[in-house]
């Protein structure tokens, strides 16, 4: 192994292996857990980057293009104490220059790519990227009608948050997924196309749960349908209609219905 680059802290560290990641480069953090260890200390030189000898020189090309996009420290000219109410004015300030410079390197839009499955010239899947190459969003036209109708979107340190659907192909995203550390977490939809979302699944490691039936006038479900290893195995019903689940209907593993009962109240 060879050290390709020393990291200022371990969520730098960690963003660059994002990035090489998507390069199909391999590298390992050395050194984050000293970081912890030396309080105030300046950590430079504690937190590492290595990879395989083979692998220096293409890691090493996707750092320098990364460090290209960099933004350099301004000097600043020296000038008299100000007095207190300006230096706050001026922290302010600074913070707001900051803010607006972290989210332009990793937020701001830079470079698109993509894909053209038909080849007739426009990007079926089209990829953003930010100025330092993380992913910010997928768009894509499924049905190729040169309309996009599935959106994903990325965070911060490139892992996928969220996704929106057009499953009809009417022009309007009636479905959205959340989804973390890659799964999903749990689905909204709206069926009947009112503006509002009737139907919510609910996932553990990306394994459907359940799956509600909501009435959009009171929030509530009508029915709420529970699964295991994608298998319908009771549902809860609302039947009367009064805002409360009130049968309890069990199934077998063919979805035909095998017993019926109250729920307490």
């Amino acid at each position: 192994m060879k050290t390709l680059y020393e990291a200022a802290s371990a969520i730098e560290a960690h963003m660059l292996v994002d990035l090489l990641k998507q390069e199909g480069l391999t590298a390992h953090i050395h050194g984050e857990s000293l970081q912890g260890a030396v309080g105030e200390i300046p950590a430079s030189g504690l937190v590492r980057l290595v990879v395989a000898e083979e692998d220096h020189a293409a890691a090493r090309a996707v750092i320098d293009r990364w460090e290209a996009t960099q933004v350099e420290p301004t000097p600043r000219a020296t000038a008299a104490p100000a007095r207190k109410s300006r230096g706050w004015a001026g922290l302010a300030l600074g913070l707001v220059i900051g803010m607006g410079a972290t989210y332009a390197m990793y937020r701001a839009p830079a470079r698109i790519d993509g894909i053209d499955y038909n080849r007739d010239g426009e990007l079926d899947e089209r990829w953003t990227f930010s100025p330092n190459g993380m992913p910010i969003k997928t768009e894509t036209d499924r049905n190729l009608d040169r309309k996009v109708d599935y959106v994903i979107h990325f965070d911060a340190r490139g892992h996928i948050e969220s996704a929106e659907s057009d499953d009809n192909f009417d022009g309007v995203f009636e479905s959205k997924q959340w989804l973390k550390n890659g799964n999903v977490e749990m689905t909204l939809s709206d069926t009947d196309g009112d503006g509002y979302p009737d139907m919510r699944s609910t996932f553990t490691h990306g394994i459907l749960d359940t799956t509600e039936y909501i009435n959009p006038a009171s929030g509530k479900p009508l029915r709420v349908e529970h699964f295991a290893l994608g298998v319908l195995k009771y549902a809860d019903v609302d039947l009367d209609k009064d805002g409360q689940l009130d049968t309890r209907i069990q199934y077998t593993p063919l979805a035909d219905m095998a017993s019926k009962e109250p729920l307490p109240r």
